[in-house]
C-alpha cells in the first residue's frame, strides 16, 4: 500500500463543505488537513484543531484513507473519524464529529506547502506565508 501512502501524504487545503461555508472554515486558520508519512496526522478547520491517525484501506480496487482525530474545539476536548479517496490532487471524504455534525468535504493538495530538507518531520509553510492567526479566548489575535 506504498502507493496509496503516497497518494494522499501531504497537505490538504479544505475547500468546501456540505456543511460549512468557507469563512466559517477557515475561522483560525485555513481549513485543511495533513497526512504525514508516520501514519498520523493534523487537521484544523473551524476552531477544530486535532491530531490524526490514519490507515489506507481499499475499496473497489482504490485506495480509501481512514482516520480517526482527536483535539479541541476551542477550550472542549473533541474527537471523530473520516475517510477519504483521492483522485489526482482533489480529496473527496467525509467527516464525523463524535455525538455531532458531519459533513462531506473537498480539499485540493497544496502545492505550497513544502518538506524540511533532509527531514521525515511535519510539513512547514513557506516563509512568505506571512502572520499566522490564533485564536485565544478573547478572540483572534495574529502573531508574526
Amino acid at each position: 500500500m506504498a502507493k496509496g501512502r503516497r497518494l494522499v501524504e501531504g497537505r490538504w487545503r479544505i475547500v468546501e463543505t456540505e456543511m460549512w461555508d468557507q469563512e466559517s472554515l477557515d475561522l483560525v486558520v485555513p481549513a485543511h488537513i495533513t497526512f504525514n508519512r508516520n501514519g498520523l496526522g493534523e487537521m484544523q478547520l473551524i476552531a477544530i484543531g486535532a491530531s490524526i491517525d490514519y490507515r489506507l484501506e481499499e475499496r473497489s480496487g482504490a485506495p480509501v484513507v481512514e482516520f480517526s482525530w482527536s483535539g479541541f474545539d476551542e477550550m472542549d476536548p473533541t474527537t471523530g473519524r473520516g475517510w477519504a479517496s483521492v483522485e489526482g490532487d482533489t480529496m473527496h471524504g467525509k467527516l464525523f464529529i463524535h455525538q455531532g455534525d458531519e459533513s462531506s468535504f473537498i480539499a485540493k493538495r497544496d502545492r505550497a506547502v513544502r518538506r524540511v530538507s533532509g527531514s521525515n518531520g511535519p510539513l512547514q509553510p513557506p516563509a512568505a506565508a506571512g502572520p499566522r492567526r490564533v485564536r485565544t479566548r478573547h478572540g483572534i489575535s495574529r502573531c508574526g
